[in-house]
């Protein structure tokens, strides 16, 4: 009985989040140069298959497999003439003929499509009706009725504070047959709640533990939906015999999985350190000017005098029809004092907006209002040659003079842009979460990068670095893996510390220090924050050096860079103050750059001991 048991099939219930839009879809076609021959011999007057195949050296089956999207395109149509049906060119079709390249079909057609959301990755999976599918998919009010059926041998699988909440840019993605772009879709002005009408899969795990009834789902899932399984049949073994059918269904509690970016292997050559203020100041110029279509801006706070520097450089990028998107972190202030100040800022965007209207660039250069609550700061631009850069770091754009030491990351790399593009739509919806022109916009580009990105040549491992943008919540989870695992240094930059360092960041670092004597710990900071004052940030800085530490106040030139290094191969540049702010909240609150690989870490490191050492 107990083989029997081990070895059954087992039934997991599976909820999944659902959603369906009417998305606006372009159809995408690679126009190639035997294409446009077959339109330019056609242009040259009415012509049959077996005509045009004899006139360009083709097959006839490659003629008229090319013939068939020339007529969806609407460039040649099928007449009558002379008793004989003749393929003849349109007067559109005539026009582009003389083009030097095909132009493509933009002009969106109208569907209803339907996805699921993984429970715990918030990944997406495309529905097909009209298709088959391998898996069938329930309503509650029916999938009860049929996990019923499996008796003893069912069970639930059933998630903790479920989100629900899958990117813009994922859903994109995943409705998108292969020769298709998603431009957009159809929605109520409130947010999509994705979780309100669930959607179960009932997947069949069998007794080698392969699923079947199921999508091509996350591995995160896969293993969850196996662990349910073996958990049953192990609670099987253990009551020795079936019991009665009618019972409860058993269950399987799992919780969603905090959301983080994929690493990407990039070539070394394809990545750079910014650690002066003039890099900054050289590199924020270039990315302006250099900027062939897109070009978004994201700082946490925004200084007039500042803009006023780079404005006419900004105009002149726009002028260059390049899309300039400008977003800004800083909510209204709760203290009265500080209001004005705010307003003040409000009122300058206000003026800007206003001129760079007036010079009829209203659609290229814009100041978007609704903060995105966000202290991250990113650039994100492109290049004629196809590039695409992405910068993230300490670095207020928007509002320093660049006279402070900071430290940022350039990567240029498609996979990376289209992930920060996703970033920048999710901020683009602002503090009430609402889907929006430009929200939708980024997405797009996002899955449209994420797209070319497949075709990219992978970076081989003997010259590159593995990079991944970090989120927030992930900060002091990597601070604590870095004492765990550093076995020569460990060195934490910060602007500001304050006493809401201690746990997270001190407490670690004595335990690494306990455990490893010999280890190299190194502390800097600017200034004191919150309700530590200058005093108490000296008596801080004796205690540490007590148990070893080396500290730095870093305050001539001052220091606004935000690091963590550790041994020779891991560097994290990033906008979150290790030593004093928090890294709850928001997970786009705090990004950065986690570089592992390459020489970074020993740059950043020198480049620091030249200006304190």
């Amino acid at each position: 009985m107990e083989d029997k048991q081990l070895n059954q099939t087992i039934f997991v219930m599976v909820p999944f989040g659902y959603g369906v839009h009417k998305f606006k879809i372009m159809k995408r076609i690679n126009w190639g140069a035997v294409d446009h021959l077959v339109l330019q011999t056609i242009a040259s007057g009415p012509t049959t298959p077996d005509e045009l195949s004899r006139a360009t050296s083709l097959p006839r089956q490659l003629v008229i497999e090319i013939l068939i999207p020339l007529m969806q395109a609407g460039w040649i149509e099928i007449s009558h003439i002379d008793g004989r049906y003749l393929f003849k060119i349109t007067h559109r079709g005539l026009v582009v003929s003389t083009e030097a390249d095909l132009p493509v079909n933009k002009e969106p057609i109208v569907r209803i499509r339907s996805f699921l959301v993984d429970p715990l990755t918030q990944q997406c999976y495309r529905v097909d009706k009209k298709k088959k599918q391998a898996f069938l998919i329930y309503p509650k009010a029916k999938v009860h009725r049929v996990i019923q059926q499996y008796g003893v041998y069912a069970t639930e699988m059933r998630v903790n504070d479920p989100a629900y909440d899958p990117d813009i840019s994922e859903i994109y993605s995943c409705v998108a047959h292969d020769d298709e772009e998603i431009s957009g879709f159809e929605s109520d002005a409130v947010k999509p709640r994705y979780g309100e009408s669930l959607r179960y899969i009932i997947v069949r795990v069998d007794s080698e533990n392969k699923l079947q009834g199921v999508p091509d789902i996350s591995d995160e899932l896969r293993a969850e939906i196996i662990s349910a399984a073996v958990k049953r049949r192990e609670q099987l073994r253990l009551l020795g015999s079936a019991p009665a059918t009618g019972m409860q269904i058993s269950s399987h509690e799992v919780s969603p999985l905090e959301k983080i970016f994929p690493s990407v292997l990039v070539r070394s050559a394809c990545v750079d350190l910014l650690a002066t203020p003039e890099d900054h100041r050289v590199h924020f110029i270039s990315e302006i000017r250099n900027a062939y279509s897109r070009l978004v801006i994201h700082s946490t706070f925004l200084n007039p005098s500042c803009i006023d520097l780079i404005l006419e450089d900004l105009i002149g990028a726009a002028r260059r029809s390049v899309q300039i998107d400008i977003l800004w972190g800083q909510c209204p202030p709760e203290v009265e004092d500080k209001l004005f100040d705010y307003k003040r800022v409000l009122d300058s965007i206000e003026s800007l907006q206003t001129y760079i209207d007036s010079q009829g660039l209203s659609t290229q250069l814009k100041f978007h209002r609704e903060p995105t609550n966000s202290h991250s700061k990113f650039l994100i631009s492109d290049r004629k040659n196809g590039e695409w850069h992405t910068t993230f770091g300490s670095c207020n754009w928007l509002s320093s003079n660049f006279n402070r030491i900071e430290a940022s990351v350039r990567v240029v790399d498609m996979k990376v842009g289209s992930i920060a593009l996703n970033i920048a739509s999710a901020l683009a919806m602002g503090r009430r979460g609402l889907a929006n022109n430009l929200s939708r916009d980024l997405a797009v580009q996002s899955a449209r990068l994420a797209a070319w990105a497949k075709d990219q040549k992978s970076a081989t491992t003997g010259d590159s670095v593995s990079v991944r943008i970090i989120t927030a919540p992930e900060h002091h989870k990597l601070a604590k893996h870095a004492c765990d695992k550093a076995e020569r240094e460990i060195f934490v930059c910060s602007h500001r510390v304050s006493y809401a360092g201690d746990r997270p960041i001190f407490t670690p670092l004595k335990a690494s220090i306990k455990a490893v004597p010999s280890i190299k710990i190194k502390i800097a900071f600017g200034r004191s924050s919150g309700e530590m004052r200058n005093q108490e940030a000296k008596v801080l800085k004796e205690k540490l050096e007590s148990h070893g530490f080396e500290v730095i106040k870093a305050d001539d030139p001052q220091i606004h860079a935000k690091f963590l290094t550790w041994d020779d191969n891991n560097l994290i540049v990033t906008s979150l103050n290790w030593l004093s702010a928090s890294s709850k909240g928001d997970y786009l609150g705090e990004l950065g750059v986690h570089v592992f690989g390459g020489e970074f870490s020993k740059k950043i490191k020198d480049s620091f001991d030249k200006l304190y050492g």
